[in-house]
């Protein structure tokens, strides 16, 4: 079975990006919790690529400096777009309308609906980060069955690790 998954920052709650980076260009906007790069700022150590657990943070050989999803921040807000223009480009261009996107933090918008009725989730909510954005279960198949499970062959429980292995441990599982 192949799953297609998008590597696409999540805009954590607390993103450890932001707390280790030593010059201040990883940050996260006050007003709406967008996580951003500052790329006057970022001196290219690439450290917010290894503590972001979901392997967000992309080094732009060109310029230098770390690059990432900044959900389109220009376009959600430009009020000179129709109110439907107003999202980021990989919702607009996808071709299958497997992205949405929304406000979750309100309970009756269309997205936060989207969430609740198709069981979205966190990706890795034990690592504590609280990444903001959702993921859905595949959709089942016109022929009203749905996609074989994965099946899970190991189990390792973290907790019993020492700090540096578990932190080897995230790493290694990108």
């Amino acid at each position: 079975m192949s799953v297609h998954f998008p590597r696409s920052c999540l805009h954590c709650e607390t993103p450890a990006c932001v707390t280790v980076c030593p010059t201040g260009a990883s940050y996260k906007r006050a007003e709406d919790g967008i996580v951003l790069v500052d790329e006057d700022k970022c001196i290219g150590c690439q450290l917010c690529a290894w503590a972001c657990p979901y392997g967000a943070r992309e080094l732009s050989a060109k310029r230098g400096v770390m690059q990432k999803c900044t959900l389109c921040v220009d376009r959600i807000y430009n009020e000179t777009l129709d109110e439907a223009d107003r999202q980021p480009a990989c919702v607009m261009a996808c071709p299958t309308r497997a992205r949405h996107f929304g406000d979750l933090g309100d309970s009756d918008s269309a997205v936060s609906r989207l969430v609740a009725e198709r069981g979205g989730y966190a990706l890795m909510p034990e690592l504590g980060y609280a990444p903001v954005n959702r993921y859905l279960p595949p959709r089942p198949r016109r022929d009203g069955t749905t996609a074989a499970k994965a099946t899970v062959t190991e189990s390792i429980d973290t907790a019993q690790m020492s700090p540096l292995l578990r932190w080897v441990d995230r790493v290694l599982s990108r």
